[in-house]
């Protein structure tokens, strides 16, 4: 049997996704699942800084702002992070970068922080550690043979007391050359495990309609909490 061949995704691939609104992965709401364990990433803290790696035009940045906290963004497609303050009606400024390429977008109360650029050249000279990260679409964007990079990049970023939230996907990757990615339960050991503590906090029967033209028959949505050790 042969080996699964998956899509090669790159900034021009996400570029033409949003170009063609071909942005299923995007929700119009918050997510559930961050929803019932807020607290677990909260941890009754106050006013923390809260990393959206992929942010892409997500929803849940303006419901963290909303609570007070600082929201920290990276995304590759620039058209994401203009639609995300129009649509949320945040006003907001534009500025070059001046190490790498890209720009900053920040609001006006400079809490909501989107960098357009290379996540794998983000690191903490830009913003110092986080204090939590919401990874929904992230990781399960990137691929395969970037993922271990990617995991220590974003670890990297982290504050000691830092609270990480992951949430992957599980189907049958023979059937569905992604994106988003398939990533195992052993994986996110295997990416994570070496610094920080993993718990599978949730296991979700998430498989829509809309799934049906990826050609699989079950979908779900496993989340993690993972801490530094």
């Amino acid at each position: 049997m042969s080996e699964p061949q998956f899509t090669k995704v790159s900034p021009k691939y996400w570029e033409e996704k949003w170009d063609k609104r071909k942005i299923g992965f995007h929700r119009s709401h918050m997510d559930k699942l961050l929803e019932k364990h807020y607290d677990k990433l909260i941890n009754g803290r106050h006013n923390i800084k809260i990393f959206f790696p992929l942010c892409g035009k997500s929803l849940d940045m303006k419901c963290l702002w909303e609570e007070g906290h600082t929201i920290i963004g990276v995304e590759c497609v620039r058209s994401a992070l203009e639609e995300f303050f129009e649509e949320q009606s945040i006003k907001y400024t534009v500025s070059d970068l001046q190490n790498i390429e890209g720009s900053l977008f920040t609001s006006e109360d400079k809490r909501i922080r989107l960098y357009c650029c290379d996540l794998f050249k983000f690191n903490s000279d830009f913003e110092g550690k986080m204090d939590a990260v919401w990874d929904r679409g992230s990781l399960v964007a990137i691929n395969k043979d970037e993922r271990q990079r990617y995991s220590e990049n974003l670890t990297n970023l982290l504050s000691p007391d830092c609270r990480y939230l992951l949430e992957t996907l599980e189907y049958d990757e023979t059937k569905y050359p992604g994106p988003p990615f398939y990533v195992s339960e052993q994986q996110v050991h295997d990416l994570f495990g070496d610094r920080m503590n993993i718990t599978k906090l949730e296991r979700v029967d998430s498989l829509e309609e809309r799934h049906q033209s990826w050609g699989i028959d079950s979908l779900f949505e496993n989340l993690f909490l993972m801490t530094l050790k």
